[in-house]
């Protein structure tokens, strides 16, 4: 079984359009969606924004359906001067940007202390297939890299430079660090798909509103080619 977590319903729509068998299952207070798409069995759920909810979901999806792998899909900001609305990137690492514990001896900001890890290493051969399968979708820009996230909605050219001489990275967002950090406690493989809705700047906000569903749509795309490889 596939699990799949997204946190907004524009994103749950488009990857809905692909699955078939519907069943649902309340959780409280999540709704799992189960279904098959190209015949795969598959989990859906949509987590909500920000840390705390999308590590809450990402663990009952964990203990309750076992999935041999889980993939986070949906949009983010883009961080990176090449990366435009609309372009993909596939995560090789995660980042919890807002991770701070640097006043102690020896650490850094970002370093999630009881891994000693700054960046959260995604599952390489889901991170491989995944840029194996962009290749079937024309038209669309493909980056790998990592992935920042923090509780926070980044409209500032000043604060993504910041994270981007920090840390580096493709594009910002607030589910995917601790979706992985819950991931690599529990051994579950993972991987992550973002298409860039807005460029993190102060224009960040009319831009998400206005290119959501249409990124939406273009990660679920990606999504939907990695379903396929799977099956076949």
């Amino acid at each position: 079984m596939i699990g799949i977590i997204c946190a907004l319903k524009e994103e749950l729509e488009e990857i809905l359009i692909f699955t078939e068998n519907i069943k649902t299952e309340n959780h409280y207070p999540f709704k799992f969606i189960t279904g098959t798409i190209f015949g795969v069995n598959c989990c859906i759920v949509l987590c909500g924004v920000g840390k705390v909810s999308s590590a809450a979901c990402t663990q009952a999806l964990i203990l309750k359906y076992h999935p041999d792998l889980i993939l986070n899909v949906g949009v983010a900001g883009g961080i990176d001067k090449n990366i435009s609305i609309g372009d993909i990137v596939i995560a090789d690492f995660v980042v919890q940007h807002d991770f701070d514990a640097s006043p102690f001896p020896g650490r850094k900001r970002g370093e999630i202390s009881d891994l000693n890890l700054i960046k959260i290493p995604c599952s390489k051969w889901i991170t491989d297939k995944l840029l194996v399968c962009s290749q079937k979708i024309t038209d669309v820009n493909l980056h790998v890299g990592t992935v920042l996230t923090g509780d926070q909605f980044i409209n500032s050219k000043k604060k993504l430079y910041e994270l981007k001489n920090e840390f580096g990275g493709k594009a910002c967002e607030m589910e995917a660090g601790s979706i992985g950090h819950v991931c690599y406690l529990n051994k579950t493989d993972f991987g992550i798909i973002r298409s860039i809705s807005d460029n993190a700047d102060e224009n960040s906000l009319p831009n998400f509103e206005k290119f959501v569903k249409n990124s939406s749509k273009k990660a679920s795309l990606l999504l939907a080619e990695f379903i396929k490889f799977s099956r076949d």
